[in-house]
């Protein structure tokens, strides 16, 4: 059985702790950020590298941990210096699959995570 994209018993855990509507605003605004995230093909590797680094934390703090993992990655290949074409189309995948599923987890919460 495959890992899901977006844990929902973290998001839960997240709300008990920061309340709903806080943990809605976070997401909000994690899904805007994602959604523009490795777009741009004229980017320096070390650009790539910063973005994914910023997205590690947020993403595993959301239940996102494949997506983290997957940030993680990159941020260690584009330090190395190897080439990202392949990482980055795997993580952009990956991306648009925990974006519909936050999304989806939103409309089928109603307003709520």
């Amino acid at each position: 059985m495959s890992e899901a994209l977006v844990n929902q018993d973290a998001l839960d855990e997240l709300s008990a702790v920061i309340g709903t509507e806080k943990l809605v605003r976070i997401v909000d605004r994690f899904v805007l950020s994602l959604t523009t995230a490795f777009e741009g093909a004229d980017r320096a590797a070390a650009d790539y590298g910063r973005e994914a680094h910023t997205l590690v934390s947020m993403a595993g703090m959301l239940g996102c941990a494949p997506l983290s993992r997957a940030c993680r990655g990159l941020e260690e290949s584009a330090k190395a210096g190897d080439d990202l074409t392949a990482p980055l189309i795997d993580l952009k995948a990956l991306r648009d699959g925990t974006l519909a599923a936050l999304r989806e987890l939103r409309a089928r919460a109603d307003g709520a995570v």
